[in-house]
């Protein structure tokens, strides 16, 4: 036996990333932790790689050295026994941070392509700082300035994607709307929108955006970011927003419809050089 099992492959790839990030964290290299659980190094990068699982044992052994918090240890272990289990128990309301930090983990080391779907506001991955700012201080939250500090160096954290030395093909549909709404007034807008535009030419990045004059659209009303991994369908992870909240889908036939909504948003979207003049023009516009 090599240690294979049946379980679902999104979930373990899942565990296994949230594991890793903890890992780095906590500044342990490969061996360090594998030698607290008696296995080799190469044994822990599959299991963090999500070929292999974690046991139960091997997870709290790991999280004590990593210092993480009881709540999230629980999560961990839910979350194995649901890579373990033949039948769908739910939408994970208690893995949420788990997920997240899963998320994040694959985004920047795994994904081999993210495709983004939003309405109102620029993906996150083209967004400048101004822009993040005006964003999280007229959102109605009442954010203290330190935690949208956070949440920019978050974010900023995440645009490193682009920098990669192999980065993961990034294909955006924006809908107009977030072209017009001027997010910190007439000059962040310019400068955010000049930035899109930039972007736009990099290698690996698709934006294309759905004009208003199209009228409905389909999936006008969701904003989702999907990666996609090397293992195919099974493995994608779905990252959605609504006004309050951000949940995750990782079963393919959950993922599946946001797979095709993406599709027909893109098909109805106007091509490469027809957005790129879009954005050019909306940027002359709060130029102006």
């Amino acid at each position: 036996m090599d240690g294979r099992d049946d379980s679902p492959i999104g979930q373990r790839r899942q565990l296994g990333a949230a594991m890793r990030s903890y890992r780095r964290e906590a500044g342990l290299d490969r061996e360090e932790a594998a030698e607290l659980i008696e296995v080799t190094g190469p044994t822990l990068t599959r299991k963090e790689g999500g070929f292999t699982r974690f046991k139960r044992a091997e997870i709290e052994v790991l999280t004590k050295a990593y210092g993480v918090g009881e709540a999230e240890v629980e999560a961990l272990i839910d979350l194995a026994r649901e890579v373990r289990a033949s039948r769908k128990r739910g939408e994970f309301p208690l893995f949420l941070p788990v997920k997240a930090r899963a998320f994040l983990e694959l985004e920047r080391d795994d994904a081999i392509e993210i495709r983004v779907a939003t309405i109102s506001v620029i993906p996150l991955y083209f967004q400048t700082e101004d822009y993040m700012r005006s964003l999280w201080l007229n959102n109605g939250d009442l954010l203290a300035p330190p935690r949208i500090n956070e949440l920019v160096d978050l974010r900023q954290e995440r645009q490193q994607v682009l920098l990669k030395e192999e980065p993961p093909k990034i294909r955006a549909v924006i809908h107009e709307c977030a072209l017009r709404i001027p997010v910190g007034g007439p000059a962040v807008m310019s400068n955010q929108l000049s930035h899109l535009a930039k972007v736009c030419d990099l290698p690996g990045v698709e934006v294309q955006v759905q004009p208003m004059s199209a009228g409905a659209c389909p999936g006008m009303d969701t904003t989702f970011y999907l990666l996609r991994l090397a293992n195919g369908p099974a493995g994608d992870m779905v990252q959605i927003h609504t006004h309050n909240e951000t949940f995750y889908r990782d079963r393919p036939n959950a993922t599946e419809a946001y797979i095709v909504g993406w599709d027909r948003r893109s098909v109805a979207a106007l091509n490469l050089q027809a957005s790129k003049k879009l954005i050019l023009d909306a940027a002359a516009h709060f130029g102006t």
